[in-house]
């Protein structure tokens, strides 16, 4: 911008712009020295994404009543489990939890708008919410009454929980950025990258052209290119055990660690597993059964089929590679919550004997 910006000449104003630099107008409009500034950006929103899920209502699972429907299923008959292998006990725990759960909260069919997801939502945040939509809804339904004191009161509970979850929500936002601003503060590039993703710079969507198959390809031949590099590697060298020093079994695992590796786990979950995770860390009589599958995976050395199967997602290793390249990802594999739980017991389990 070249032309003044106040009566006496000079730049006195400046616009700043991250992108192209836009067109700046300068009026003249004789209520101050400084001159009006105007120029034009780019507001626009992206278009929402949709998409059409099938889904449980989870908040709506009364944890008493399906404990009750899994208690009357095979689950807590041991007799039932003598004759299957651990495959097969894998399968009884997939089928009874799953019949259960349709008879609580059948799955339902929703169209849903794709967000990211948000640090700040967490377990407190998450109940607030649905507390302050619940009094929402109650204090609607006494407006529409003839109890005016029933309504009044009603919405005076409203509005002191609208003020308290606004207040809530102002904290979460603040401490989740201040604990990341502490946290990035020593990397300058790591803190202006964190930066430009809180204002949706540098965010590359992902390419629709590649597909699976396109995927599997890719590093299936990786790994053959791999093998073929170190076909002619001399043999591995070990250092043999100490005499005497033998591993045979594994120790047999306690109802009582099995219930602490559950209450251990994080609320997260695969989308092979039949429920949420914090719907498994409420249901502590669920630790025989699975202590009965994980000593028998144990004992017989096998992993239940199930175990190895995994969701995997393809992700850009960094920002400013190109979507549209198949080397430009790496994979993830996300397993189900069993086959995490079964992976963090061996550890334990693990004994050595002469």
């Amino acid at each position: 911008m070249t032309t003044s910006t106040h009566d006496r000449g000079g730049l006195l104003d400046v616009v700043a712009a991250r992108d192209d630099a836009p067109t700046v107008e300068v009026i003249k409009i004789c209520l101050s020295d400084h001159h009006l500034l105007r120029w034009a950006a780019s507001l626009a929103k992206p278009c929402p994404i949709y998409s059409t899920m099938t889904s449980c209502t989870w908040r709506q699972l009364d944890v008493d009543a399906f404990q009750a429907s899994l208690s009357a299923s095979t689950l807590y008959r041991p007799d039932a489990w003598s004759v299957l292998d651990v495959d097969g006990l894998v399968q009884l725990y997939n089928d009874e939890m799953t019949a259960a759960l349709d008879r609580l909260i059948p799955i339902r069919t929703m169209r849903c708008r794709r967000r990211p997801s948000d640090p700040r939502f967490d377990d407190e945040f998450r109940t607030a919410k649905r507390h302050f939509r619940r009094l929402e809804r109650t204090a609607s339904a006494a407006q529409r009454t003839d109890d005016t004191d029933a309504a009044a009161t009603a919405t005076a509970l409203w509005t002191a929980q609208r003020r308290s979850y606004r207040d809530l929500l102002r904290r979460k936002r603040e401490s989740v950025w201040m604990a990341k601003v502490d946290a990035e503060r020593s990397s300058s590039h790591q803190l202006c990258s964190s930066v430009d993703a809180l204002l949706g710079r540098g965010r590359v969507t992902l390419s629709q052209d590649i597909g699976v198959t396109a995927f599997h390809r890719f590093f299936e031949a990786k790994v053959a290119g791999v093998r073929a590099s170190t076909a002619d590697a001399p043999p591995l060298s070990f250092t043999p055990a100490p005499t005497g020093c033998e591993f045979r079994v594994f120790r047999p695992i306690t109802t009582t660690v099995v219930i602490l590796a559950v209450k251990a786990l994080p609320n997260k979950q695969c989308s092979s597993d039949p429920f949420p995770t914090r719907v498994l860390t409420n249901i502590d009589t669920l630790a025989p059964f699975l202590t009965e599958l994980f000593n028998r995976s144990l004992s017989a050395g096998a992993i239940p089929t199930a175990f190895k199967a995994a969701y995997v997602t393809p992700l850009l290793k960094k920002s400013d590679l190109d979507p549209a390249d198949v080397q430009s990802y790496r994979l993830i594999a996300n397993l189900s919550v069993l086959s995490k739980l079964l992976e963090r017991l061996v550890a334990p389990a693990a004994s050595r004997s002469s």
